[in-house]
């Protein structure tokens, strides 16, 4: 009975975004339109799958009294995202998806959007492919006319890539995936683009590339590719996993799997030693005072004696999220010394960072000590990236520092904390 109830909604859904005799009268356009539109799509998007079948069924019943809303477009496409997140059904997503191009086929996003819930999917469909396809060449035609969208056209490229993939193309796959790579790497035309987002940006795109690899059954480039990404990659996320998969399939089993590994990690983590022991520095750190989350205030003058491990981060920035449970498993490691941790935040200043970051300190790195700072304070530590992380002594001296994550974070920062705490006990 829910099936068919789903079902029966959704046929709804689509029969109210067809074309009509209306679509030749002057679109309506009023205030109560709108208000009803920012009350199931505005804000922050829904969260379970309640929450979704709510928005969505808004949103049809404001179609149905107003047939002819100036918002068709608009809605289309939130229908399509979040019917996205209620179904698996590739037939309606398929419609859905064709009912918002015929309202919205010169938008800029529209093709990319339908692309994007298709791929999200795993739809092997035609529909999947023109869908990226056309994406694309959206995107070049934009990038022809401004001059500055090659973001977008990554972006696209990844997209056709993937739906080449679904439909066993390949050859095709790699051929664009590897145009992705090399323009994350290369192109000047990407924005304000920090290095360390650049570099997960190829890092992406590789584990791409190593994922077509795979189904593919393209085993020796699948196991090199694995193994420099297992090194190199500043995005960890199923790397291991994708390792061991590419192992198995070049070696025909398991066997010596956990040899393999090891003999790995330990010649990336003797290069790691030997770089960042030539990257030690003597400054001396400014001075500061910061806010703790209970209000209590902490200065670096408070800190003297200590070995202190101090970041700064912001909710948005995704490189600043990965790090926090690497410093948790660092504050772990030196448990059982002298030294502070200390993760100060420099969001913008409101009446709901605090929560925010206190939620970010549940979740992720509990054991640190949170603080609100901001830009001014970290433009005094000589950074304008983030996340910035430094080790200053226990004489308030700045030994070691770096920007961005890295797949070398974890072993550069204990060999470098390791120094620091040894010179202290060794004078």
């Amino acid at each position: 009975m829910y099936f068919n109830k789903c079902k029966l909604i959704a046929s709804l859904a689509i029969c109210l975004i067809a074309y009509s005799p209306c679509l030749a009268q002057q679109p309506t356009h009023s205030k109560e339109e709108m208000n009803r539109f920012n009350q199931f799509r505005g804000g922050y998007p829904p969260e379970t799958t309640e929450q979704y079948w709510e928005s969505i069924l808004g949103l049809e019943q404001l179609l149905a009294d107003y047939p002819n809303t100036f918002l068709k477009g608009d809605i289309s496409i939130a229908l399509l995202n979040y019917y996205h997140h209620v179904t698996d059904d590739p037939h309606l997503l398929i419609e859905l998806s064709d009912k918002m191009l015929a309202l919205r086929m010169y938008s800029n996003s529209a093709y990319q959007t339908a692309a994007r819930v298709l791929v999200d999917k795993g739809v092997r469909s035609d529909k999947t492919l023109l869908y990226a396809q056309n994406a694309l060449k959206e995107a070049l035609q934009k990038q022809k006319k401004w001059g500055d969208n090659g973001r977008g056209e990554l972006i696209c490229r990844d997209l056709l890539a993937s739906a080449h993939q679904l439909l066993g193309q390949h050859d095709r796959a790699v051929e664009e995936i590897k145009t992705v790579i090399r323009g994350w790497q290369t192109r000047e035309d990407l924005g304000n683009l920090e290095l360390a987002s650049r570099q997960a940006s190829v890092d992406k795109a590789k584990t791409h590339l190593l994922r077509i690899y795979i189904d593919q059954k393209a085993w020796t480039e699948a196991y090199e590719l694995a193994s420099e990404l297992l090194l190199t990659s500043v995005i960890r996320q199923n790397i291991a996993e994708l390792w061991s998969q590419a192992y198995a399939g070049k070696h025909g089993s398991g066997a010596g799997m956990s040899k393999a590994y090891a003999s790995l990690k330990a010649e990336w983590d003797k290069k790691i030693i030997q770089s960042v022991e030539k990257k030690r520095i003597l400054r001396p750190a400014p001075t500061f005072e910061v806010q703790k989350l209970d209000g209590e205030k902490i200065t670096s003058a408070d800190l003297k004696g200590k070995a202190v491990v101090l970041t700064f981060w912001a909710g948005w920035c995704s490189p600043c999220i990965e790090e926090l449970p690497y410093l948790q498993n660092l504050k772990t490691q030196f448990r059982k010394q002298n030294v502070e941790f200390l993760a100060v935040n420099i969001d913008q200043d409101s009446p709901t960072r605090r929560d925010m970051v206190a939620s970010f300190r549940y979740q992720s790195a509990p054991l640190l000590t949170f603080a609100l700072g901001d830009l001014e304070m970290r433009k005094a530590f000589g950074s304008a990236e983030i996340p910035y992380t430094c080790i200053i002594d226990q004489n308030g001296q700045i030994r070691y520092e770096r920007k961005g994550l890295g797949v070398d974070f974890s072993v550069a920062m204990a060999h470098q904390l390791e120094w620091v705490i040894g010179m202290n006990e060794a004078h």
